[in-house]
């Protein structure tokens, strides 16, 4: 697989720069909680919404590995929530983690059409609507005025790929395998994942619980630009969402739900890449349902800083 080796060295850069602060952040954390002191705040600030999207399956499986033999870039993605009032790991929350596949594909959903109007991202699943240009967008960079959430949609299959359910261990961290997402129409790459707390392991899932957050992942732009010119992704033959043009980054502060990247064998990103990121929640929250920027009821709160 060929890479663009300067968008490469940029986010390597970016990685290293970024996973020294939260390394040394965290550091100096776990040293203030065992003097009794505060924490840094800027890792503790409260996550920023993102609207759950049409996807999400209940009931998934508890398990880390997900891929089912699912063809991709692996990405080992480690996920750290924080308890944002206390700035302490949230241990024993369930996330609940989806996302397509290369070719924008969700299970549960694989009889619609990823290309057509009602497969994911066409109108009102999320992406923006025919005709929808960038440069005529809402002043947040988001689709037109009046776009909301995606309404509800209803499974087509019982397939369970690129889903799963961990439980947050003592450091509040879960660590989940599966490969890199693709994109589809309206939508650039991106992973979901909800927190719940207080519900309870019951067979292969975990039931019930309070939902406290739903959120987004997304990716460095440059990698993933490109890792989309190559297999698998590169047989998805539609126009591939940017960062810019989409409307979840750009209406619910994405820019500031970006995971961290590397390489787990230096310089051979097809080998598998891992992936970083901290969450900070509150758990006894009741998010109101996330809206867009410029979309019905004006822009979302700001919950982060």
């Amino acid at each position: 697989m060929m890479i663009n080796m300067k968008a490469v060295d940029i986010s390597r850069r970016r990685f290293l720069a970024s996973g020294v602060a939260i390394a040394s952040t965290l550091q100096l954390q776990r040293a203030a909680w065992a003097l009794g002191l505060g924490a840094d705040a800027q890792v503790c600030v409260l996550n920023a919404e993102q609207e759950v999207g049409p996807y999400y399956v209940a009931d998934e499986l508890l398990r880390s590995d997900v891929v089912e033999g699912k063809p991709g870039v692996p990405l080992s993605l480690r996920l750290m929530v924080l308890d944002s009032r206390s700035c302490k790991p949230l241990a024993n929350a369930a996330i609940d983690l989806w996302h397509c596949d290369a070719l924008g594909l969700y299970s549960g959903f694989t009889k619609q059409n990823p290309m057509g109007p009602g497969g994911p991202g066409g109108p009102g699943f999320g992406g923006p609507p025919p005709g929808f240009d960038p440069d005529h967008s809402n002043e947040h960079g988001g689709p037109p005025e009046g776009m909301g959430p995606p309404p509800e949609n209803h499974p087509t299959d019982k397939l369970t790929f690129l889903r799963g359910i961990q439980l947050t261990d003592a450091d509040g961290v879960v660590n989940f395998q599966t490969v890199f997402p693709g994109f589809y129409m309206g939508r650039t790459n991106h992973i979901h994942f909800k927190v719940r707390v207080g519900g309870e392991s019951s067979g292969k899932t975990y039931a019930a619980g309070h939902v406290s957050h739903i959120g987004q992942i997304f990716f460095p732009e440059e990698i993933a630009v490109s890792l989309m010119e190559h297999e698998p992704y590169s047989r998805h033959k539609i126009h591939r969402t940017t960062q810019s043009e989409d409307g979840v980054f750009n209406g619910q502060h994405g820019s500031r739900s970006i995971a961290s990247l590397q390489a787990i064998k230096p310089g051979q990103f097809a080998a598998g890449m891992r992936a970083d990121i901290v969450a900070s929640v509150d758990p006894t929250a009741t998010p109101a349902p996330a809206q867009r920027m410029g979309g019905p009821g004006g822009p979302p709160p700001m919950r982060q800083g």
